[in-house]
């Protein structure tokens, strides 16, 4: 795909010896947002050039769009777009596959922002036309770079520019995700609500899996990811939760008190300073069981954008 569409501005496909000139202008803009860190060449081609880049949660890819707009030779902009399954649509029977955008870069000069943001999106969707898509997510939680934003990967909010390009193009704002954290410097009580109940731990140091069961009965689950990240001159290590959940029948009984508290008696033995959590602003129960447990709100929203397409 290669599109001249004024006499100096060329939207086309990215090539394998551009990874590492478009990687440079990811990771300035991973370097400015929080909890995000700088990719390493590997990662960057994992992400950039892999027919299954790996994410953070589940997603199935089908086709891969790199595009780049260049002029005169000079990187002006970057969209890395999608088809294929989020975690929300992954399991459904008989969906059909959506248009995914995971990540946009804008030029650094101001007054070059609408046209370079208008082509790269204007490209995009006549790819998912083609593909016969006829909806779209911008910036998934499952579908995100996993050095973006501890691999949550939605749109922050004080990206202001990105805001007004994707709501000028007609993409309405889907979910909103609050930021929380905590210290980890005093151990927890566990008292365990209900008798019979066992944990199951898997993974790795960096990536660890609690599975809780009742006898062979499934009743819960949690997962830890782990990142440094540099603070006023210092790394902090941080436990970045990423899944906390009950099975329905199961709720209310005290069991996603437990677990949290046993995952944050994990993260001091293991010793992380602090632990993250992002949470969707619709998750009331959770959001009041972090408030309950010691965390703090961050002055962070982040947020994904949906658009259906008209034929």
């Amino acid at each position: 795909m290669i599109q001249v569409l004024s006499p100096s501005l060329v939207i086309r496909q990215l090539r394998v010896d551009e990874v590492s000139h478009v990687g440079a202008a990811i990771n300035h803009l991973l370097r400015a947002t929080p909890y995000s860190t700088a990719m390493e060449e590997t990662d960057l081609k994992d992400q950039l050039l892999h027919s299954q880049p790996a994410t953070l949660y589940q997603a199935r890819w089908q086709r891969h769009l790199r595009l780049c707009a260049w002029r005169a030779g000079e990187l002006e902009g970057f969209l890395d777009a999608a088809t294929g399954f989020d975690q929300d649509s992954l399991d459904l029977p008989d969906y059909r596959p959506i248009g995914l955008i995971r990540f946009l870069v804008l030029p650094t000069k101001p007054e070059l922002t609408n046209e370079v943001a208008t082509a790269l999106l204007q490209a995009a969707e006549q790819f998912w036309r083609n593909a016969g898509i006829g909806y779209v997510k911008a910036f998934h939680m499952s579908t995100g770079y996993p050095a973006f934003q501890a691999g949550l990967g939605v749109l922050p909010g004080d990206w202001t520019t990105h805001m007004r390009i994707f709501t000028g193009a007609d993409f309405q704002l889907q979910e909103r995700f609050y930021g929380f954290r905590r210290a980890l410097d005093q151990p927890m009580e566990e008292v365990t609500p209900l008798a019979q109940l066992s944990i199951v731990q898997r993974g790795k140091l960096n990536d660890r899996h609690y599975q809780v069961y009742r006898q062979t009965e499934w009743i819960g689950a949690a997962r830890v990811t782990g990142l440094h990240i540099e603070e006023e001159r210092h790394t902090v290590r941080i436990a970045n939760l990423v899944d906390l959940r009950v099975a329905p029948e199961w709720r209310r009984m005290q069991i996603g008190r437990w677990l949290l508290r046993r995952v944050i008696n994990d993260s001091i033995t293991q010793g992380y300073h602090q632990m993250l959590v992002h949470a969707p602003h619709r998750a009331h129960a959770a959001i009041n069981l972090l408030n309950q447990l010691g965390f703090q709100e961050e002055n962070y929203r982040g947020y994904t954008l949906e658009k259906a397409l008209t034929r």
